[in-house]
């Protein structure tokens, strides 16, 4: 049975989606794959798992087919202005915002 804070997250994240966000994502614990899926899938989102390790995964929320390939190519750990710079728009942050995350990590002046 899936707990109820990971499914009201999965809801929360579409209805973001919904209203424009690009993608969310969230670690779960492997053993709720399948049922993550049954919730989403009532949820008119695609999903798309990544497989962190034996016990967990990414689920990966997203309204448009493009957004996976944009998932699929980002690096799992950021490290250059790109780089943040892809996964601010891919998790629907304005430009000041990324820029302001920029400047404060030290990546731009």
């Amino acid at each position: 049975m899936l707990p109820s804070h990971i499914s009201e997250r999965v809801i929360i994240y579409s209805d973001l989606i919904k209203k424009g966000k690009p993608a969310a994502s969230m670690a779960v614990q492997k053993r709720y794959e399948k049922a993550v899926i049954e919730v989403i899938e009532g949820l008119n989102v695609k999903c798309y798992i990544e497989h962190l390790s034996d016990e967990w995964i990414t689920v990966w929320l997203f309204r448009y087919s493009h957004t996976i390939e944009v998932i699929r190519s980002l690096p799992q750990a950021p490290k250059t202005t790109y780089d943040h710079w892809v996964l601010g728009k891919l998790f629907g942050y304005d430009e000041v915002s990324i820029s302001e995350y920029l400047i404060k990590h030290g990546h731009i002046q």
